[in-house]
């Protein structure tokens, strides 16, 4: 009777999983599929200087889900401050503003650009991935207005929304050897990953760069001063991660510098979670 081979050691199909990725993301070759045509050209139309709500509108109508999601965006707590509710698609698209519109689109988009087999491990992950990126989105768009910087907040959410796009890469790539997702492995690859794939697909250079630096606490701006979009995501991610007891484990908020421009501590922090509890929820539950 023949002897079957043994089954490639871990550690050779790790290394080959992880070379792949290198390769790929040093020649910016990455088989990335590009978005679904119709979201692809709401996006397109979105950055049309002489767009108006009722052209956007006649488009979003071709994406039922879209327009499920505008709407519900149009009369979630964060992005409707009158509490006024909307349930024509022209009011909720001009209450929204096409930044938000678009930060929408993207979100579903992105969402169908990257698949799992359903119900595997693999998409757990993935699921869990979407709803922390639309967290973090939240957070960094309140953020955002509580560091003086309104006229970025909608740039902090798209950011929020990409953070992890890395992670959804990794993710859709690792359906032959899901054993070797860890959290090393995408905390390592991820933001590198993210920052090429938000790249190529043409996003702003302040988008890009927060994404690769997330991870970098201890990193100082030119102007200690000065607030950046990448220290809007790094606190983003940090309160998005807060557990149960209200603590972020291993994370010393006064030696972290974006912590320190945003006035993020122990002491600010549960009033800050307060503050925002009603208002992120009610993103997540319209995006998710």
């Amino acid at each position: 009777m023949q002897q079957q081979p043994l089954e490639q050691p871990i550690q050779e199909r790790e290394l080959s999983f992880l070379q792949d990725l290198t390769e790929k993301l040093a020649s910016r070759e990455i088989d990335l599929p590009p978005f679904p045509d119709i979201y692809a050209r709401i996006i397109r139309t979105l950055h049309d200087p002489d767009v108006s709500i009722q052209d956007i509108s006649r488009m979003v109508v071709a994406a039922p889900d879209l327009c499920v999601r505008i709407l519900l965006l149009a009369n979630s707590a964060l992005l409707n401050r009158s509490g006024v509710k909307v349930t024509d698609l022209n009011i909720a698209v001009s209450r929204l503003g096409l930044s938000a519109v678009n930060n929408a689109t993207v979100t579903l988009a992105t969402k169908d650009v990257f698949q799992v087999t359903k119900g595997s491990s693999l998409s757990y992950m993935l699921n869990k991935t979407r709803v922390e990126s639309v967290r973090v989105a939240a957070y960094s768009y309140l953020l955002a207005i509580r560091a003086g910087m309104a006229s970025e907040k909608h740039d902090a959410m798209l950011a929020g929304l990409l953070h992890n796009i890395g992670t959804h890469y990794i993710l859709s790539r690792a359906e032959e050897f899901p054993d070797l997702v860890s959290k090393e492995i995408i905390d390592s690859w991820g933001p590198g990953i993210g920052q090429a794939l938000v790249s190529n697909w043409g996003f702003p250079e302040s988008i890009c760069s927060a994404i690769e630096k997330q991870n970098e606490l201890q990193l100082e701006s030119e102007d200690e001063e000065e607030t950046e979009l990448r220290d809007i995501l790094v606190c983003a991610i940090i309160l998005s991660n807060v557990d149960n007891n209200g603590e972020t484990p291993g994370v010393d908020y006064d030696e972290i510098p974006a912590c320190r421009k945003l006035g993020i501590s122990e002491e600010t922090l549960p009033g800050i979670l307060e503050d925002y509890e009603e208002e992120v929820a009610s993103f997540v539950s319209a995006l998710r």
